[in-house]
This record gives C-alpha cells, sequence and structure tokens, in this order.
C-alpha cells in the first residue's frame, strides 16, 4: 500500500516536471459548439495536457477554479467572448486571483465581444473598437476563406510596399515558425486591440499596415453570390476618430496587435488575448494545408503555458574578495566557503548569479545575452554595473565585481530583470555594512595632519615662550620697576 502511494507521488510529481514550469492542469470553458475546437482539444491532450472541457454555465462559482484556496488548475482557456454576464467562477476578480497565484490564462475574443470581457482586457490596459467590428484589409485577403468582406486577413508572409505585420518576437515563436512567416502569411479573422502604456503587456502579433478595423455589412450567400445588407447605415471611415489601423502597430502610446501578452510583476503568470477564436477553429487550426496557421497557435499556446521563455534562478551569490592570505575576519562575520555575513566599507565583492532555462523538458544553460545588471542600493542605487556572462555546465553564470561605497548601513544587491517574452529575473541580497573598527584605522592619517601640526606648533611656542621668559637678565626687570 505505501509502495503505491509513493508511486502515484512520484508520477504526479514528474508529470508536473514534464509538462512545463507550472504543470499541466489545463480547463478550457467554451461556449455550446465545442466540436468546432476538436482539432485544437486534440492538440492539446497529444502535448501532454490533462485538459478539462466545460461549458461556461459549468463554471458557476469562485470554487470551480480553486479548491482549499488553492489552484485546481494550471491553466486556462476562454473561449466565450460572447457571454455577456460573467459567471462567479468567470468574473474579473477570479481570473485575476487565479493569475496572482500562478495560473495562466488564454483568453479568445471575437468582433462581438461582450462588455464584461471588455471591462477585464481594460485590467490590463486593453482597449477595443466598437462592437461588430472587425479587421478588414482589401489589399490582403484570403480568397478562400473570404466572404466578400475582405476580413479573412493574410498576416506575414511578403509584400511590395507595405508591412505585411505578423510576428517578431524569438522568446515566444520558434525560429522555423519565424522564418516560415517570411513567405507564408496566416488567415486571421477577428478584431484588434490598442495596448495602453503597459510596461508589462506586449504584442504578439502585429497586424499588416494595409489593414483597418471598421463595421462590415451583413452578408448572405444565396446561389453562390454575394449580397450586402445594411451597408448604407456604415459610418464613414473619415468620421471616425478613433480608427485603429496596421500604422498603428508602430506606435508609441498606444500600439495595435493581434495578440497581446502581459505577465505579472510577483510570479511572471501570463495572461494572453488572442484577438480571433476563429484562429482555433476546425477550418484554420484543422486545415492540414495551413502550417503556418497552426504554427503559429501552438507556439503562442506554449508560451501562454510556459514552455518557452522561461528562466529559473537557480542561486545568487556574493563574498569578500581577500587581499591576501593574511587578510581575515572574524567568524560571526565571515567563514571560508560561505557567503559573507557583514561588510565593511570600501570592501571588494564578487557577485554570482546562475540561471537556468527551460528547454523541452529540461533545464539546461540560459542564454548568455540577457544583459544583467547589478545595483547596489540603500534607498537609491549607489552603484549601478553590467555582469558579465559565461556558460558553466547546465548554468549561465553572470558575474561581476564590485567596491562597497565609503557609507555604512543595510544596502540591497538587487537584479531586477524584466524583458517581453522571457519570466522575470528579481535577486535580491541584503548585506550588512559597517564602518571601520577602532583598531582598523591606520596609526597616521593624512587628514589628521593639520590638526597635529596645530598642536605641535602651539607646544613648541609655549615652550618658546617660557624659555624667554625665564632667561631673560633680572636687571631689566628692575629698570622697568623703577
Amino acid at each position: 500500500m505505501w509502495l503505491r502511494a509513493w508511486l502515484g507521488c512520484l508520477l504526479v510529481v514528474l508529470s508536473g516536471v514534464l509538462a512545463g514550469a507550472t504543470g499541466d492542469r489545463l480547463l478550457v470553458v467554451v461556449d455550446q459548439e465545442v466540436d468546432k475546437y476538436s482539432s485544437f482539444l486534440e492538440s492539446l491532450d497529444r502535448s501532454g495536457y490533462v485538459v478539462t472541457t466545460r461549458d461556461s454555465s459549468q463554471v458557476k462559482s469562485h470554487a470551480s477554479l480553486f479548491e482549499l484556496g488553492e489552484r485546481a488548475y494550471d491553466h486556462l482557456v476562454l473561449l466565450v467572448p460572447e457571454m455577456k454576464k460573467l459567471q462567479e467562477g468567470l468574473s474579473p476578480q477570479s481570473l485575476v486571483d487565479f493569475a496572482e497565484k500562478g495560473g495562466n490564462l488564454l483568453v479568445g475574443l471575437s468582433p462581438r465581444l461582450s462588455e464584461a470581457w471588455r471591462d477585464f482586457a481594460r485590467e490590463f490596459s486593453l482597449e477595443f473598437a466598437e462592437r461588430d467590428t472587425m479587421l478588414v484589409d482589401h489589399f490582403g485577403y484570403d480568397r478562400k476563406q473570404d466572404r466578400g468582406d475582405h476580413t479573412a486577413v493574410l498576416v506575414g508572409g511578403k509584400r511590395a510596399d507595405f508591412d505585411a505585420g505578423g510576428a517578431s518576437n524569438p522568446q515566444v515563436f520558434r525560429e522555423s515558425t519565424l522564418n516560415a512567416l517570411q513567405s507564408q502569411p496566416f488567415v486571421f479573422r477577428g478584431l484588434a486591440h490598442w495596448i495602453g502604456p503597459n510596461p508589462l503587456a506586449f504584442a504578439l502579433l502585429s497586424p499588416p499596415a494595409t489593414a483597418y478595423e471598421s463595421e462590415v455589412p451583413t452578408i448572405t450567400q444565396v446561389d453562390g453570390r454575394y449580397h450586402l445588407s445594411g451597408i448604407s447605415n456604415l459610418e464613414p471611415l473619415s468620421d471616425v476618430q478613433n480608427l485603429l489601423t496596421g500604422f498603428d502597430a508602430s506606435s508609441t502610446d498606444a500600439q495595435a496587435a493581434l495578440a497581446s501578452a502581459i505577465q505579472l510583476r510577483a510570479n511572471s503568470a501570463r495572461v494572453v488575448f488572442l484577438g480571433s477564436v476563429e484562429m482555433l477553429q476546425n477550418h484554420l487550426f484543422g486545415d492540414p494545408t495551413r502550417d503556418v496557421q497552426r504554427a503559429v497557435v501552438e507556439d503562442i499556446v506554449a508560451w501562454t503555458f510556459q514552455h518557452s521563455g522561461v528562466l529559473r534562478l537557480h542561486s545568487s551569490k556574493h563574498y569578500r574578495m581577500r587581499a591576501n592570505d593574511a587578510d581575515n575576519r572574524p567568524d560571526y562575520e565571515e567563514e571560508v566557503g560561505v557567503a559573507t555575513k557583514m561588510y565593511r566599507i570600501k570592501d571588494h565583492v564578487h557577485y554570482i548569479l546562475e540561471l537556468q532555462q527551460l528547454q523541452g523538458d529540461d533545464w539546461v544553460a540560459a542564454p548568455t545575452d540577457l544583459d544583467l545588471q547589478l545595483a547596489v542600493t540603500m534607498l537609491d542605487p549607489y552603484i549601478t554595473l553590467p555582469l558579465r556572462a559565461h556558460v558553466d555546465g547546465s548554468f549561465a553564470r553572470y558575474e561581476g565585481q564590485l567596491r562597497l561605497p565609503d557609507r555604512h548601513g543595510v544596502f540591497t544587491l538587487r537584479v531586477n530583470w524584466k524583458r517581453h517574452g522571457w519570466s522575470y529575473i528579481l535577486a535580491e541580497d541584503t548585506i550588512p555594512v559597517r564602518p571601520y573598527n577602532h583598531d582598523e584605522y591606520p596609526r597616521m592619517l593624512s587628514s589628521s595632519w593639520p590638526y597635529l601640526a596645530g598642536a605641535f606648533s602651539t607646544m613648541l611656542g609655549f615652550a618658546v615662550f617660557t624659555y624667554l621668559w625665564m632667561a631673560l637678565p633680572v636687571e631689566k626687570l628692575n629698570r622697568k620697576k623703577e
């Protein structure tokens, strides 16, 4: 019995290791039409996730995502963009709580996005155009998927005059995917959005320069021909004050994106908003002729569930650099082979940071070009220096040497590194820095020479005055009295 329990625990641990950095428990919340996502769900199952599929009505309470205060799932996929009233289990408070406890979210969007999901996206500084607006591109659209409104936008590939959009982050997308996107586009039918001034948010997919977001007329097909209705009610583009276009992808204040990502500051949990649920449906994702389409979605899913772009801080060390073998300190300050417990002002310190990267199911040495820097701070940084890196076995070792300032107190050796696409690195080591002890100062300080000169000159002057006073003849004194 005990052997079976031990083996069961071992299998659970191993499955968590093989499923990435955070686990393999996945909850997919869909609408009534589950079959149209069958290819996507099968790919998740083949990737090793323990997939649980539920209707939105089954996620009624906060307990649907948590058990005894802990996450019941490691990842959450939400494919119910038109749900007007969110269940308690899918409320913004529950979803934010899920992410703050380390869960990852993939939120699928559509042109009929409800106001409830818009409010949730605003928590992450995302803004959308009016309801029923879609991304339109009259210069690049897929003719097979087109319904006559040019909303089957081709993203990526080559265009002669304008930027074709696509993906560019090598931490999110594989090199093979980025190379394929240079010549082959994928189909996007959905809505774009703006990314506000949130430094933790960034674009995963950008729209083509010739695309814009607008309302589209109702299109029906009769006898193989398309018929448009309601086109007279469309607002002219020249009258639209906040028109989202592909040129906004390079904007600095409100960047346009087809898919965006946010990593939480505390635990690097990932939240991704995908502007098209159709990219996950069978007619696009399940099409065997669309290899790039499938590769883009798989890379986004793998990054969202922390299978790529994951760094791990293995250790951080620091010790005092001794001048010679006789340069020793008391045991309560440092021990040989152990990190220094207390430093003295102007000490020379050697700092080491060891990082690993998740690659497949193994932890390997992290890249050596991450541009890490160490800050020595009290209230403000006193010293900031770059760290040099080299590979040491299965670790990337970042090192640096510094001299502590001429100020005693409690300092923090901090590496706070945040880059889009990588999990964050935060290493903080608190060190006390003491002044010189009374027996550690040199016997003669150069700064004391003026004081010593003043003291000796006073003594010398007093001695000369005393000598002259005692050496004066007595006759001269008597004459003065007469």
